[in-house]
Parts: C-alpha cells; structure tokens; sequence
C-alpha cells in the first residue's frame, strides 16, 4: 500500500513534486490487488468505487473539505492533467446552517478516470505525432472552479495531490490535498473561523461513523 505522507511544513510542502498520471495508474494497480485479497470482494467492482477529493490544513493536516470530480481534462499546452471539482452549496460539505448537508457527494468512479486518461492519451499521442510514455509522467492537479458547470466557471484554487489512499473497506478512494491556511489567514484572519468551523464538523462526522 502507499504510504501515507506527512507534512511537517509549508516548505516541505512546496518541495513535493505534483503526483503523475502513471502513479495514479500504479495505485489503482496496487488498491485493485488489496481489493480482492485482503478484503475478498470481486475485483470487477472495484472500478466502480468512486474517487473523492480531501482537503486539508497544511497547519495541522485536519480535514477541512470534500469535493467530487465532476469531469477530467488535460490543459490546453498539453502539460498537465486536470481534475475538475465544482464548489457551490450542493458541493460545499459545510453550508447549509452551520450542519453538514452532504456525504454521498456526486463523483466519478474508478473506471470514469481510467477511461478519461485513456481519452487524452490518445489526444496527447496525436499531438506528439506518435506513441509516448511521456503522458504517464505528467501532473495531476485539482481544479477548483464555482459557477455553473460548463457555463460561467472561474478558477478559484488550483491544488497538488499529495497522496492517494483508499479506505479500509474498499469503499472510496481519496486523492488528499492541502490548503495553505497559514497564508489565507494571514491574508484575511476572518478566513480562521469559517475553517475552525468546517475543521471540528467534520471531526464531528467521523466520530459519528466511527460509533456506527
């Protein structure tokens, strides 16, 4: 299994190099296997298991966000891979009277992604005029836009994947990411409460599902 990174600062954070299409590929390899023989399931469900998006604290790695992707695209220079994800309130875990409204967070499975990164490899080896590992070694990022979905979308953070890890279930897969709140709150201390709040609800959500 992939281990877990820890950050233990900003500039450790800054150093990481952003995680590849290839070892996203490499990590549904290696959760595939731990699907079927640690946990027994059948190994043609696992493609079905959605893949969602944490967001972090770099200050101290708490949980903050949930986003799902909402499609998959590769920039226009052919340099990078893009996660699409859509804030708004049904997207926003945090919103609606300070309770959290969702869970079941409209995502895209395993085999959505497999499928889209085929999709532009195609498209990256036209380009490239011909067949090329290099698709596999370009960055992966999360793409954070509000407004409707194909319409009037604005980019409001653009973010690194630091880690990709499933659950201990099989149930989900999770791409982790941080926000720098040492910076936005510096920027706008008010920013320090909306998280404090969207920290401990989510704390609180676990704990739940713990007990369950």
């Amino acid at each position: 299994m992939i281990e877990k990174i820890t950050i233990e600062n900003d500039a450790e954070l800054s150093d990481l190099p952003p995680i590849t299409v290839g070892e996203i590929l490499f990590a549904f390899k290696e959760y595939k296997a731990i699907f079927k023989t640690e946990l027994k399931k059948e190994p043609e469900t696992f493609y079905d298991i959605p893949i969602k998006i944490v967001i972090k604290r770099i200050s101290n790695n708490m949980v903050v966000d949930l986003l799902g992707i909402r499609r998959i695209e590769m920039n226009k220079e052919g340099t990078g891979i893009w996660f699409i994800c859509s804030v708004n309130q049904s997207d926003s875990i945090f919103i609606h009277n300070k309770s959290i409204v969702k869970l079941k967070i409209s995502t895209k499975p395993i085999s959505e992604i497999k499928a889209g990164f085929s999709y532009l490899k195609s498209i990256f080896d036209k380009n490239q005029k011909k067949l090329s590992n290099h698709f596999y070694d370009l960055p992966v990022r999360i793409i954070v836009m509000e407004g409707t979905e194909g319409k009037n979308e604005k980019v409001i953070d653009t973010l690194d994947i630091v880690t990709i890890l499933m659950d201990d279930i099989g149930a989900g897969v999770f791409c982790h990411s941080f926000v720098n709140d040492i910076t936005m709150i510096e920027n706008n201390p008010d920013v320090r409460i909306l998280l404090d709040e969207s920290e401990k609800k989510y704390a609180e959500l676990m704990q739940k599902l713990n007990k369950r």
